[in-house]
């Protein structure tokens, strides 16, 4: 079982800025596993990681559930699914795509390794294990999944606790209504698509933020309209003079989540 001590990962901006529907499970699996392949320093000669279950178990917080391996077994299911990147510019092919599908894994599996004990073993799609190698860029956010990240309860505040933290050096930014819907993967047939439910939403998430993580003073200052669309106003970091303002972000956003 692991100690509760701080367990910090990298995580590539193009990563927490895209869009996925995963659970809060499929989502604390993706960051243990984020963090078994950065922990070895030859991890970029590979595409696999290798987890011992005590380990995984107690990284998502499963140490008192009894029905733990089919937890794990569902949360790994899913991150066989597409997640959305936009402005991504691609290592391999060289060039900037607007939109881009991809899988987080390639295959999952149970086995034991050779002192007989039960491990996971996952091979990472090709473009994720690269966007892992932070030796390659410094395009990333640091985020301790212990004893923050991995102890949210719902997988939107998990979602735009890593999205405020890759804007961590700002004062506040500023997110319109469709990119906040964008980024918590709520379409039109959500009952999120109303202003008024949004905003509960929203407030909720940032008031467990506030609570659990290294971002106490997190909160929704206010909204307002812009080009006849709702503008949710969030402290980041009330310290920092780096601000964004509304038609600045409008600008910046647009490039990061692109609606089609």
């Amino acid at each position: 079982m692991l100690m509760k001590k701080k367990i910090t990962i990298h995580k590539k901006n193009e990563l927490i800025r895209g869009t996925d529907d995963y659970s809060i499970m499929a989502k604390r699996a993706l960051n243990t596993v984020y963090w078994a392949y950065q922990r070895h320093p030859e991890a970029w000669k590979h595409d696999t990681a290798v987890i011992r279950f005590s380990t995984i178990r107690s990284m998502m917080n499963l140490d008192k559930d009894g029905g733990y391996v089919e937890i794990i077994k569902d949360a790994l299911r899913e991150l066989r699914e597409p997640m959305e990147l936009n402005n991504f510019y691609h290592p391999v092919m060289q060039q900037t795509y607007q939109w881009l599908s991809i899988s987080f894994l390639d295959e999952a599996g149970f086995t034991k390794n050779s002192s007989g004990e039960w491990v996971v073993t996952v091979k990472i799609s090709r473009i994720v294990a690269y966007m892992m190698q932070i030796e390659r860029d410094k395009n990333f956010t640091k985020l301790e999944l212990i004893p923050y990240l991995n102890n949210f309860k719902t997988k939107y505040a998990m979602k735009i606790y890593e999205y405020l933290k890759s804007f961590g050096a700002y004062s506040y930014i500023d997110i319109r209504q469709k990119h906040m819907m964008k980024l918590l993967a709520l379409d039109e047939q959500s009952k999120y698509k109303y202003y008024s439910q949004l905003l509960v939403l929203v407030e909720r998430q940032l008031k467990e933020i506030a609570k659990k993580s290294d971002l106490p003073e997190v909160k929704l200052i206010k909204s307002k309209t812009l080009s006849k669309e709702k503008i949710f106003k969030i402290i980041i970091n009330p310290k920092s003079k780096k601000t964004v303002d509304a038609i600045k972000a409008k600008t910046e956003l647009d490039n990061l989540i692109k609606r089609f």
